[in-house]
């Protein structure tokens, strides 16, 4: 069975899809997810915000490659109701329509994700809006940190799983080749002749390319390029702290105080475990009474996929962000 589009992992969920934002005739999608068996009574389900993966490039809200199985675990055991958002990907987009869209998204969820539930289970099932923990991984590992930083007191915690914390490090700028995944090298040019036909296509329509889903064999092979080249670090300008976590903690901003876990392969191409060492350095500087927990394990980007909820280091790992998000 093929990983990337195998939809069984999503049996045991309810899922309800509904646009939270409409742009440019756009329709971004929220998909939330919910166990179809819940206990008796039980009405109101704490929320887990999740975030996909992709470079903020590919990938979409149920894409089966980029959604870890252990996230789902985490929801059926805690009866919670997972929020995944879609969101508008580069390069069409710039990040700052990127975090835009998250934090539209972020409003949906407190005016209009409540009615919306009501209707569409006939008032059986509410969302806990005073327990939301924030997850994502790769690139939604990033989006997930962000929205901690924004949303300090309203998130009860974090979970980032090899996150990508800073896009201007020389990993995703420097335009130096290198290795992913094993991978044959894509051409350097990707970039350049999708947006090609971007602007040909725009010339054609006189409207805006909008892309919110991308898991075909083009668009993944322009995520790799990209990542293989080091190009990613392109699409962020250096004078918007908004876009950088580490330079948000400069200036004051702080995540929720029930904590980050972050989990990180010490083997990872994609985004290297330097990345979250910089991250746990920054908090120990400056944020020592922060509980943030760095596990680094063997393995690769996605080295979690396949991890169960309660194999020992990864059950052990959780426990103080599940106390957190849940008490």
């Amino acid at each position: 069975m093929d990983l990337e589009t195998d939809m069984s992992r999503f049996n045991d969920f309810v899922i309800l899809t509904t646009t939270y934002k409409t742009v440019h005739n756009h329709e971004l999608t929220v998909n939330l997810l919910y166990p179809n068996q819940l206990p008796q009574q039980l009405r109101t389900l704490p929320v887990l915000l999740r975030y996909h993966g992709g470079g903020l490039v590919g990938g979409y809200s149920l894409y089966p490659g980029f959604f870890n199985p252990w996230y789902l675990e985490l929801a059926k055991q805690n009866s919670a109701i997972i929020v995944s958002p879609d969101y508008r990907l580069l390069p069409e987009s710039s990040v700052m329509d990127i975090l835009e869209d998250v934090e539209d998204n972020w409003k949906w969820i407190h005016q209009a994700l409540p009615t919306f539930l009501e209707q569409q289970t006939q008032g059986t099932i509410e969302a806990d809006l005073s327990r939301i923990m924030c997850v994502g991984d790769s690139a939604g590992g990033y989006l997930s940190l962000q929205m901690g930083l924004n949303h300090p007191s309203e998130i009860r915690a974090i979970n980032a799983v090899y996150p990508v914390v800073d896009f201007k490090s020389p990993h995703f700028c420097n335009g130096q080749e290198r290795p992913v995944f094993n991978m044959p090298t894509f051409p350097r040019d990707c970039l350049e002749r999708h947006m090609e036909g971007v602007k040909r296509q725009e010339t054609i329509t006189q409207k805006p390319v909008i892309v919110s889903s991308g898991a075909g064999s083009e668009r993944l092979e322009l995520m790799f390029s990209l990542c293989q080249h080091g190009r990613l670090g392109s699409f962020f300008p250096d004078n918007t702290i908004a876009l950088y976590p580490l330079k948000k903690l400069d200036q004051g901003a702080r995540f929720p105080r029930g904590g980050v876990l972050v989990l990180h392969g010490k083997d990872d191409t994609v985004a290297p475990v330097e990345q979250s060492y910089g991250l746990a350095s920054k908090l120990a500087d400056i944020d020592p009474e922060l509980n943030f927990k760095l596990i680094v394990r063997d393995g690769e980007h996605g080295f979690d996929h396949s991890a169960k909820l309660r194999d020992v280091w990864l059950w052990n790992a959780v426990q103080d962000i599940l106390k957190a998000w849940l008490e």
